[in-house]
């Protein structure tokens, strides 16, 4: 492919019938603050600050790799060198990251990048066993008391809960009702944005207050986490806690309609859910004892 000419590379910034639309009308580069910019609404639709960084660190390494220039050949270049460097998801991210940021720009060639599909992969079974493997993990690497205590009671509590990452994230211990086993789950928190109330185990309870009495300054943010997870070898996450909630709740017999009210589950396509089957606080606990209050995990 011929290199651009100025002009060419003039033309693919001006998008065609919006001429003097783009705020980069005559410009041929960007700078750091253009890519600060591009982030800020980001801050305001409720992710979370750990992946804007990521966002940020992905377009800082876009742009350095193509010295911060709209220059086609470049920007290709670059793309088929991270595409050898990256696994497939990761890669994906990089590629979804950098078409919004080109369009952001109102570069017209954007329309021409290909999001890579997802991957699908084999659907996972997480077990108690599985469970048990990274806890014993967890105390043979993580001999920081105050971490180990933190990531363990995380674990439990999404483990026995169906709590979202993000919403563990998010999670503000002091509204955490120790005494009933229960966390109210605000719409802000809620990526479905509906308000619900969960339940733990008593397992998870006696976990929670461990590491409360440990920690000043009690949280579950993705950083603090983060720590301890760098230092094991298990590929268990959070999100994994969530999974096997669910699975596990099939396991002991919990009624669907139940696990999808705990879980904080989209409704729309639930006809009863949504029209018929409501349950109380109380009589949604009753039903969540019924199966989880004395279930255990660790031996």
């Amino acid at each position: 492919m011929a290199e651009w000419t100025k002009a060419q590379a003039w033309r693919a910034c001006v998008p065609l019938g919006r001429k003097g639309s783009n705020p980069f009308l005559g410009a041929l580069s960007w700078t750091e603050e253009d890519v600060n910019h591009f982030l800020l609404p980001l801050q305001l639709s409720g992710i979370t600050e750990e992946q804007i960084k990521a966002i940020k660190r992905r377009l800082t390494r876009f742009s350095e790799g193509v010295n911060y220039q709209l220059d086609y050949n470049e920007i290709i270049i670059y793309i088929n060198k991270i595409k050898k460097q990256y696994a497939h998801e990761t890669f994906r991210k990089h590629m979804i990251d950098i078409k919004r940021f080109l369009k952001y720009l109102g570069v017209d060639f954007a329309d021409q990048i290909k999001i890579p599909k997802p991957p699908k992969y084999r659907k996972r079974v997480v077990k108690v066993s599985h469970l048990l493997d990274l806890f014993r993990e967890i105390d043979e690497k993580i001999h920081n008391t105050l971490l180990h205590s933190r990531i363990r009671a995380a674990l439990l509590l999404s483990a026995t809960s169906g709590l979202r990452p993000l919403e563990l994230y998010k999670l503000n211990l002091r509204y955490v009702d120790l005494e009933e086993r229960m966390i109210k789950i605000s719409a802000e928190m809620s990526k479905t944005n509906l308000e619900r109330v969960i339940y733990f185990n008593k397992e998870s309870e006696k976990t929670l207050e461990e590491y409360l009495s440990l920690d000043p300054n009690p949280s579950f943010t993705f950083s603090r986490l983060r720590d301890g997870f760098e230092r094991l070898d298990n590929d268990l996450r959070m999100n994994h806690m969530r999974k096997f909630f669910s699975q596990q709740s099939d396991r002991l017999g919990m009624p669907t309609a139940i696990k999808k009210l705990l879980m904080g589950h989209e409704l729309e396509q639930d006809i009863d859910l949504m029209h018929y089957d409501f349950q109380d606080d109380e009589d949604l606990k009753k039903i969540y004892d019924r199966y989880w209050r004395e279930f255990r995990i660790l031996e």
